[in-house]
């Protein structure tokens, strides 16, 4: 009999293959051609990663949101799985966020965190994104994944909020975009360079979540299938 083979995941590899040609691109721009701020000096470096992260979270975490709300209306094993990817992959970049986030605040403010608007909803984001993991974890019926899909559909409101604090709200975060803190060609550079690696480092990471997933769930449908063969068969075999 022949044996049939899969396709080589040929797409896949090529968007691993870019971006990570596009890290390491960014890493040399941040360490080789952005100039260090004349007021934080190297640690103003951060900023290139950080705000790409953020970027990165608030994306990633409001496409499950919306992904988990169409799932919530017609369920969907591949919804399911692309919600779930995204809220896995963005919740990476929020704790990238709020690690890189207090480096640069001490130095550029002198305190590791203030409890301002931006902040403390980006650390809701966090822990809602947790949140629904852990539901889904903890309850691997249709009911946890019933609950995880409605409070996952929060997140987007909240990531609309947190670009509502930055535009809005003020407070002590600094504005380094619109405040005109990267003005030389080589810092412009670097943050374009920065984020679109970012960004495409997070889309192979939800892409590659996404494949595993749905390989997790085609492997549950054969298992399942095969116990319902045997239920049949230890029926047909028993006494009448």
């Amino acid at each position: 009999m022949a044996r049939s083979s899969s396709p080589r995941p040929t797409g896949f590899l090529a968007l691993l293959s870019v971006a990570s040609l596009l890290v390491f691109a960014a890493l040399y721009c941040v360490a080789f051609v952005a100039q260090p701020d004349v007021t934080l000096g190297i640690v103003q470096k951060i900023f290139y990663f950080h705000v790409s992260a953020a970027i990165a979270m608030m994306l990633c975490l409001s496409c499950g949101s919306l992904l988990s709300l169409v799932d919530l209306i017609a369920p969907s094993d591949r919804v399911d799985a692309l919600a779930q990817s995204a809220i896995e992959t963005g919740l990476a970049f929020a704790v990238m966020v709020l690690t890189s986030g207090p480096l640069w605040a001490r130095k550029s403010w002198g305190a590791w965190w203030t409890w301002e608007p931006r902040l403390t909803l980006t650390l809701m984001l966090l822990l809602l994104a947790a949140a629904v993991l852990g539901i889904r974890g903890m309850a691997a019926d249709g009911t946890g994944r019933k609950i995880a899909a409605a409070l996952a559909s929060l997140a987007a409101p909240v990531a609309y909020l947190i670009h509502v604090a930055v535009e809005k709200w003020g407070g002590t975060h600094p504005m380094v975009l619109k405040g005109g803190g990267i003005q030389s060609p080589g810092m412009q550079l670097t943050f374009r360079v920065a984020m679109f690696a970012i960004l495409l480092f997070a889309t192979t990471l939800w892409t590659l979540r996404f494949r595993v997933l749905r390989l997790e769930q085609r492997i549950l449908a054969i298992r399942l299938e095969f116990s319902a063969q045997d239920v049949r068969r230890s029926r047909q075999g028993g006494p009448t």
